[in-house]
């Protein structure tokens, strides 16, 4: 049920963009106590984005999951900044995050509620 949605303005390769999937995906995981066959991932094409008025490499990421703590979403904010630092080699300071908990009756899964 969770659900990270990458963007930058960097191109990467397809082999790059699932590498950086795979690991988002195993620390959603573990930092959020969810079985990784329900984490969902995805890397949106290059589009064009500014941060601060610069076209500098920038990354904007959307972690949306049922049952989001607040009490995680600085821990996630700091390892998801210092993975696109260390895979992406995109600057800490250029890492917006959108956190969402989503209500378990607007998420759907098999043709079901959660």
């Amino acid at each position: 049920m969770p659900y990270l949605k990458v963007q930058t303005n960097k191109s990467f390769s397809s082999k790059e963009q699932q590498i950086f999937l795979k690991e988002c995906s195993t620390l959603i995981s573990m930092e959020l106590g969810k079985p990784e066959k329900y984490v969902m991932t995805a890397f949106a094409p290059k589009v064009e984005m500014t941060l601060g008025g610069s076209e500098e490499p920038s990354l904007f990421l959307q972690l949306k999951s049922i049952g989001l703590p607040d009490t995680k979403t600085k821990d996630l904010s700091n390892k998801f900044a210092c993975l696109a630092s260390e895979k992406l080699e995109i600057a800490k300071d250029r890492v917006y995050i959108e956190f969402m908990d989503v209500p378990r009756g607007f998420w759907g899964w098999n043709g079901i509620l959660f």
